[in-house]
């Protein structure tokens, strides 16, 4: 499931690339275990990320995709950030 809403692989994890349409509406997924040594938080309204939290548990760098937008996220290990706005 989770690879569902947040395939990963190191150096990238891509947001709800395959939302099924039941789960269209607003929710939230927390603390999602991406590769590369991330953990992801995300909340979603209409089917569209809204905000994502990237938590480093050993990772530094890594992409984030959502609608063929990308955005690079270096962290030191154990930091965090939050992206919002995602779908511009």
């Amino acid at each position: 499931m989770i690879e569902m809403l947040v395939p990963s692989r190191p150096g990238h994890v891509e947001l709800l690339p395959a939302l099924p349409t039941a789960w269209a509406g607003d929710g939230r997924v927390r603390g999602a275990g991406v590769r590369g040594g991330f953990v992801l938080d995300l909340r979603r309204r209409n089917g569209t990320p809204v905000e994502a939290g990237l938590h480093s548990v050993g990772g530094r760098t890594t992409t984030v995709a959502y609608a063929g937008t990308t955005r690079r996220i270096s962290l030191a290990p154990g930091g965090s950030a939050t992206l919002r706005n995602l779908a511009r």
